[in-house]
């Protein structure tokens, strides 16, 4: 695994070699400032907007210059492209990402890694439903955020920056075409509509008119040992399983989206401004391909849509720095049955979310004290339909989590600023809902609640210039999904038995801790910057699910008289430990040359000591209830016994990833950016065996990406794109290959 890690990295050197002495051509009008941008002001770390050089916390930034010269379609790829995170991807907008060593999750309410939109919960369950147009610039939180963000935060935090311009408007609009019939238009435009008033809009429409073609080039495949994968059975035995699906096309593959977002700011007096926001998203008849290895593929289709809206009132009043935030939105997905043969709506989904966010930071000299309450809500709600219009009892049933929360945090700034010092803390309370749902009888509405203070300190000297010494600490925690702690279902099955699923009202959330310690390193003028940080997180109470048969001729009878075939609930029998080196540089040879040009190389690495989940077997002592006639299902919680535990490595997380690349930029006419990307071995359910017997390890991949850039004249360039230049074939989920090579050719305007 090592040797195919370091030939990974032989690879990318060689094509940073031999980039740099082949630069090509490319435009930008504004010097590259370095990968670590210092004078970048962020609000991800104290909710506060505060210099980098102030944070002891590690934040990767993705600045607006990144976005432009990236071939990314949505952000899941931007941020796998350049945040070295952990991705579960499928073609077909849907994705999510983990951070730390957290899995990538995708569709609950619950997840790991927490997706913010200005420095609010965005509510986002599907990372693809997100307008890359709308974005200006992202955050990448590295470490728990829970002291200022709450549930969720436990890998770290993604912050979508969106535009606020001000001053003379100003916009710009491109057109983009290449393989596949893929279409992608967009415009923006921003500015001051009077002295008070300013405003952005911003509209997109993305299409695949064609089904693509997976990739056949394979470039990579010796260079980083990727030519199979991996079973992995129980008895420890390994067997290796040849990959295909070179250079074949996959069917249902084609979509599209419509997005668009507002904003209107007024200034009322002085610094004091409000603000109103809006977006919207929608994509009908979104295809996907099923398992690649599945015999029979009807392929799926989906409606998406999203709305959120925002009001927010800010600004600076003499020591303060006040803000009031509302907001609202809401997620909905209508899946189609593609085995009917006339397709029809045979699910339904809804996720909404509202808050409010009061909060005020205070400067006491070159002190900060910032602290505030938010108040949030989440709800899920399904449908089922068994034809067109008939509705039926939802798997899933509706339900909802609240929180209210205070929180604090100081920043202390210390030796004349060569000190930084920061503590703080977050008490949630939170409540569970499990809610009426239609055609759910069986399901017992009901409410739990818990509490949970979320500590941090973060600590950061400067012994000489440019020399930053960080280290941080905090907890975390992610609250569980209502239906582990307050539900109550019963399925009838065709035998007359029933089968129970049980929530467990003594379920506590996961919770972690974290540290992490590091060097940093920057001088722009030279060029140069760098970071090396360690990081250690320990997880307990890890939810896994327990299962219980009873034998058919001693199954016990609830008091209706129906016999119970099983029970099934949610313990927190599981913990797990993640640590790992990030380390990120960048080497732009222009600026230490004094040099018009910039020739940057950079390169941004998690590779994981650890990243172990231990699981322990549990089983519910049946023989206590076998023959019973008045089965209660409360009573298996008392009745679990715990057995012996197993150590594995956590799904979808890979021992190691690495982004690359150079960029040359004439400052002039010519810029081009060539980005790679290499991805490890990982772990994941071998969903192809049907015994599920076994696990499967991937392979690993590695991929490039190009991006040039030729400006025409003052307002105008033309653009060629390459996606996966080396035609890899490759995929973030095993049976749900992603494209080949993909050429497009963008023509943009600014005014």
């Amino acid at each position: 695994m090592k040797n195919r890690t370091l030939r990974a990295a032989a690879g990318a050197a060689s094509v940073l070699a031999l980039a740099a002495t082949h630069p090509g051509s490319a435009g930008a009008q504004e010097r590259p400032l370095p990968t670590h941008v210092e004078d970048t002001v962020v609000v991800t770390a104290r909710r506060y907007p505060s210099l980098r050089t102030e944070v002891p916390q590690k934040i990767e930034v993705i600045t607006g210059r990144d976005i432009r010269r990236s071939a990314a379609d949505e952000i899941t790829d931007l941020l796998k492209e350049q945040a070295a995170v952990d991705v579960v991807q499928y073609p077909g907008l849907l994705s999510g990402i983990g951070i730390r060593g957290f899995r990538p999750e995708f569709s609950w309410i619950n997840q790991r890694t927490l997706i913010l939109i200005d420095g609010r919960p965005a509510g986002i369950t599907n990372l693809a439903t997100v307008d890359l147009n709308a974005v200006e610039r992202v955050e990448v939180l590295k470490g728990p955020a829970a002291s200022l963000y709450g549930s969720s935060a436990m890998g770290g935090a993604v912050n979508l920056i969106t535009r606020r311009s001000t001053g003379a408007l100003h916009g710009g609009a491109s057109a983009a075409y290449g393989s596949w019939e893929t279409l992608d238009l967009s415009a923006h435009v921003g500015g001051s509509l009077t002295d008070r008033v300013d405003t952005d809009l911003s509209i997109s429409r993305f299409s695949r008119g064609e089904d693509y073609r997976v990739g056949e080039g394979n470039l990579f495949r010796g260079w980083v040992g990727s030519e199979q994968a991996v079973k992995i059975f129980a008895d420890a035995r390994r067997e290796p399983v040849a990959e295909g699906g070179d250079g074949v096309v996959r069917p249902n593959t084609r979509y599209g989206y419509r997005s668009g977002t507002g904003r209107l700011g007024v200034r009322l007096t002085g610094a004091l401004r409000a603000d109103v926001r809006g977006a919207v998203f929608h994509a009908d008849d979104v295809e996907g391909p099923g398992d690649l290895y599945s015999s029979f593929d009807p392929g799926t289709r989906k409606n998406l849509g999203r709305r959120t809206g925002e009001v927010s009132l800010g600004g600076t009043l003499g020591r303060h720095t006040p803000l009031f935030r509302a907001f609202a939105g809401r997620e909905e997905t209508e899946y189609f049955d593609t085995y009917a043969e006339d397709p029809y709506v045979s699910f339904t989904s809804e996720v909404d979310s509202w808050g409010v966010q009061l909060q005020d930071a205070v400067r006491i000299g070159a002190h900060t004290v910032t602290a505030g309450a938010d108040l949030t809500a989440l709800g899920s709600s399904s449908g089922a339909f068994s034809g067109p219009g008939v509705r039926r009892a939802p798997f899933s049933p509706d339900a909802g989590v609240a929180s209210a929360a205070v929180f604090a945090e100081g920043k202390l700034s210390l030796l004349r600023g060569r000190v930084t010092a920061t503590a703080g803390g977050r008490l949630d309370h939170t409540t569970l809902e499990i809610r009426e749902t239609p055609l759910r009888t069986d399901l017992r509405p009901g409410e739990e609640d818990f509490s949970v203070f979320s500590p941090s300190a973060g600590l950061q000297y400067t012994p000489a210039e440019g020399v930053r010494l960080h280290a941080t600490v905090g907890r975390a925690f992610v609250t569980p999904d209502a239906l582990f702690k307050a539900g109550l279902g019963l399925t009838r099955t065709s035998a007359g038995t029933a089968n129970i699923t049980l929530g467990n009202p003594e379920l506590d959330p996961e919770r972690s801790w974290s540290w992490d310690t590091g060097i940093g390193f920057s001088r722009p003028r030279l060029g140069l910057d760098a970071d090396v940080t360690y990081f250690h997180t320990r997880v307990e109470d890890r939810i896994s699910t327990v299962s219980a048969s009873f034998p058919a001729a001693a199954r016990p009878r609830t008091a209706e008289g129906v016999p119970v075939g099983s029970v099934t609930t949610w313990v927190n029998a599981n913990r797990a430990r993640m640590e790992g080196i990030e380390w990120r540089l960048g080497y732009d040879l222009g600026a230490l040359a004094g040099s018009r040009y910039s020739l940057r190389l950079f390169a941004n690495a998690t590779h994981y000591l650890n990243r172990e989940e231990t699981t322990r077997s549990v089983q519910v002592d049946a023989a206590r209830f076998t023959g019973r006639t008045d089965f209660r299902p409360e009573e298996v919680v008392g009745a679990l016994v715990f057995g012996a535990a197993t150590d594995r490595d956590i799904f979808n997380v890979a021992n190691a990833t690495l982004n690359y690349g150079v960029e040359f930029d004439d400052l002039e006419r010519f810029s081009t950016r060539l980005t790679g990307r290499y991805v490890g071995e990982r772990l994941d359910v071998d969903f192809s065996d049907f015994s599920r017997v076994s696990d499967i390890e991937y392979p690993a991949f590695m991929t490039l990406d190009l991006v040039s850039t030729v400006r025409l004249a003052e307002r105008y360039s033309v653009s060629v794109i390459v996606d996966n230049l080396t035609d890899e074939n490759y995929y973030e989920k095993r049976g749900f290959n992603l494209p080949g090579r993909q050429v497009r050719l963008r023509l943009s305007a600014d005014f």
